[in-house]
């Protein structure tokens, strides 16, 4: 298909997760021996001008010419990129991060594997392909990433490349990364299967300051082990770890990564209500509000979701008791005193004295 020579392979996640039984999504494929026009001419669309990346014209899987790669300025275009058909296997394997990662398989199903991936997966083993490791700071979140997805398979970080990553982070390597790249490996590892072990892992390598917006306690990573447990959704589980570890921060910190609104809303929200849940009519409006529950229902039941796993003061009466409060408060709207003929705040009033009236005999 694209040209004489040309040998196309299965290679990184595909092969990693055959090898383990693991089920996977995505496929990708390395082409050696051949050049971009070759895959252009089959119809293939190349990603981006930067990497030698093409999308296959019907199943859209990526296929990548076999290259090389050289660290040569910050961040995460400081690489000069080598691409040519001289370029070889062994020689593009050598540039991934763990050996895990750096196998392939040919057309017949054959293992190509240079650096023991296949051993490393026997002794559930993760560990870095080379030095290059350190050449890209990002590389650190993601073996935390990796540990995280497997640890359930009783996979563990080799020692030698745990020394590696903390070399990085001492440098302050990870400060050089866009914010926007810390979160979504972090956002990636909220939805593993064991995430507490991402963070775990991120508190041993002492990488939280400057980068994340807390410290990740025994408390707050207890907080999202048992939030997992029930939700699966990043959100839930962001706000079970952060929360914890906020209500007992005195000053808010200063860090790089950027973390979306909702995330930071909610962690924020449930981390004020931690420890104190309303006990009458009065302070369960106030909690009403304080998760804009009247607007926003959606982010009310988020909070009293998270706040159920985290919190024992939050049993099911208590959250049964504030389903049924936001119900009857919620069943109450303004029109009624605007037709009354009041106006501004004073509609705010008489529904808040209205509200207070109906769910004071839940008290």
């Amino acid at each position: 298909m694209f040209g004489p020579g040309a040998r196309v392979y299965r290679v990184g996640g595909a092969v990693r997760d055959t090898l383990l039984s693991h089920p996977y999504t995505e496929t990708d494929w390395v082409v050696v021996g051949t050049t971009p026009d070759a895959l252009l001419d089959a119809g293939f669309k190349q990603v981006g001008a930067d990497f030698p990346v093409f999308l296959h014209p019907t199943t859209s899987e990526e296929y990548a010419l076999a290259r090389t790669e050289r660290k040569s300025g910050q961040g995460y275009h400081g690489f000069t990129v080598h691409a040519t058909p001289t370029v070889t296997l062994e020689e593009d394997l050598l540039r991934r991060d763990l050996t895990i990662n750096a196998m392939a398989m040919d057309e017949h199903n054959n293992l190509i594997d240079p650096y023991g991936g296949a051993r490393d997966l026997n002794s559930k083993t993760l560990r870095h392909v080379s030095a290059s490791f350190s050449e890209d700071p990002l590389r650190v979140l993601r073996t935390c990433r990796f540990a995280a997805r497997y640890h359930h398979l009783g996979f563990t970080v080799a020692a030698e490349t745990m020394q590696l990553m903390q070399g990085l982070v001492s440098s302050g390597a990870l400060s050089e990364l866009a914010p926007e790249r810390l979160w979504r490996e972090t956002e990636r590892a909220l939805r593993e299967k064991s995430p507490h072990i991402y963070f775990q892992l991120i508190s041993v390598l002492g990488a939280e300051p400057g980068v994340f917006p807390c410290q990740f306690s025994e408390a707050s990573q207890l907080g999202l082990e048992l939030v997992s447990k029930v939700h699966d959704a990043s959100l839930h589980r962001w706000a079970g770890l952060v929360a914890p570890a906020l209500h007992g921060q005195a000053t808010a910190r200063q860090y790089i990564m950027t973390v979306p609104k909702q995330f930071q809303q909610l962690s924020e929200r449930v981390a004020i209500c931690l420890g104190n849940p309303p006990e009458t009519a009065e302070s369960a409006l106030a909690f009403m509000e304080h998760f804009d529950g009247f607007r926003q229902g959606s982010q009310l039941e988020e909070g009293l979701q998270v706040l159920a796993c985290i919190d024992p003061l939050y049993n099911a009466t208590q959250m049964a008791r504030l389903r049924e409060v936001h119900a009857t408060a919620l069943g109450i709207s303004g029109a009624v005193f605007r037709e009354q003929g009041l106006v501004g705040t004073d509609i705010k009033k008489a529904l808040n004295a209205e509200r207070l009236a109906r769910i004071s005999s839940l008290f």
